[in-house]
């Protein structure tokens, strides 16, 4: 299976045949608009968001069984659980929903919501987290690298990091480049998966993608 999360910063109507050209079988998108969801025409279609014009939208391009059985709490933005072929997934994108609610803070909160449905014996956190363990001292008590901890606890880890060559907050590769300038790239995107599952995990290149977004996708295959 082949799940790709993509930021795609907006009118993604123009930028379809780019992701598609991936071959996903399940697609989350951030800063997507709902039309753009509602009118793809896949088998399963699901997005939240207070802005219609930029929330988040998950799309089963793939014919499977997909079923959404959690409750995605409005006050927490932005995630979607739905469940694919028995696999959980939480799509994600951390938003703000005011200025203690925000980014890190909103997954803590989101992970607690849904940890049962997350520890299950196949599961998947996957989205833009819009955190890093290079800032936990702008959030105390509820920082990235504590939020990697309490992943674990669940039984999931990220793929990106599973080799590792790697540890938090010193990514060599950066899914995110602040005002499309490559001088000012973090590692913000991620896929939390279970434990034993096995999984390949690539980023997109800047000099493909950087165009289009200042996110870069990521492009996760499962078994």
């Amino acid at each position: 299976m082949r799940i790709v999360s993509w930021n795609c910063s907006m009118a993604y109507y123009k930028k379809r045949h780019l992701i598609e050209a991936l071959q996903p079988d399940v697609l989350i998108l951030q800063e997507v608009a709902k039309k753009d969801i509602s009118s793809a025409g896949h088998p399963f279609a699901a997005w939240t968001g207070s802005n219609p014009n930029k929330g988040l939208g998950v799309l089963g391009i793939a014919s499977a069984r997909y079923k959404v059985t959690e409750f995605a709490d409005p006050n927490l933005p932005w995630h979607l659980p739905f469940s694919v072929d028995g696999l959980n997934i939480v799509a994600l994108w951390a938003h703000q929903l005011n200025r203690e609610l925000r980014y890190v803070r909103v997954t803590h909160q989101i992970v607690d919501r849904h940890s049962g449905f997350l520890s299950g014996e196949t599961a998947l956190l996957m989205g833009d987290f819009n955190s890093n363990s290079v800032w936990d001292k702008h959030h105390p008590g509820r920082n990235h690298s504590m939020l990697v901890e309490k992943l674990g606890g669940l039984g999931l880890s990220s793929v990106y990091h599973r080799t590792g060559v790697t540890g938090e907050g010193a990514e060599p590769t950066k899914t995110y480049f602040h005002t499309r300038n490559q001088r000012f790239g973090h590692h913000i995107d991620y896929a939390f998966l279970s434990n034993g599952v096995p999984a390949d995990l690539m980023v997109g290149d800047s000099g493909d993608w950087l165009a289009h977004s200042d996110h870069m996708p990521l492009i996760l295959d499962i078994g």
